[in-house]
């Protein structure tokens, strides 16, 4: 079975105990990358708390992918786009915080972050030239912070 194979009878399977039956569209991208899109009425339960179901969902596809193939695939999920909006809101806190290290020009902390938000953060970062970010710490205390780049005279 490919992996596209196994992520979809996997969500079915999951579904099927919610007696729910919502539409999964799944992309094979760059990267062995699966993009799956879940789409319904009444499925918020999916997201959870701060998308924490979400999370768990896509940790639970991934290992049941991983178990039937023996490669880890790479997994973005989504339900009724709530991945955008979170994206949003975190470019949203991001541009606050790059403003307060531009004026102040020293180093900001960031409010705790799983690593999925903090990749988000990095990459939109990146797009500046004069501020810089860095994740520091370990496992559950690592925490994002945002940093003026030194210039060049």
């Amino acid at each position: 079975m490919s992996k596209k194979d196994v992520a979809k009878s996997t969500l079915d399977q999951i579904f099927s105990f919610f007696k729910i039956a919502p539409q999964v569209d799944i992309a094979e991208g760059e990267e062995n990358l699966l993009d799956i899109k879940i789409v319904g009425d009444n499925i918020s339960y999916l997201i959870g708390y701060r998308g924490q179901a979400l999370d768990a969902l896509g940790e639970i596809v991934t290992h049941a992918v991983f178990k039937q193939t023996n490669e880890w695939p790479n997994l973005v999920l989504d339900v009724n786009g709530y991945n955008q909006q979170r994206v949003e809101r975190l470019h949203n806190l991001s541009k606050r915080f790059i403003d307060r290290v531009r004026f102040f020009q020293t180093e900001v902390e960031m409010p705790f972050m799983n690593a999925w938000e903090r990749k988000q953060i990095h990459t939109y970062v990146s797009e500046y030239d004069d501020v810089a970010s860095e994740s520091r710490g370990n496992g559950k205390n690592r925490k994002l912070y945002l940093l003026p780049k030194k210039r060049k005279i």
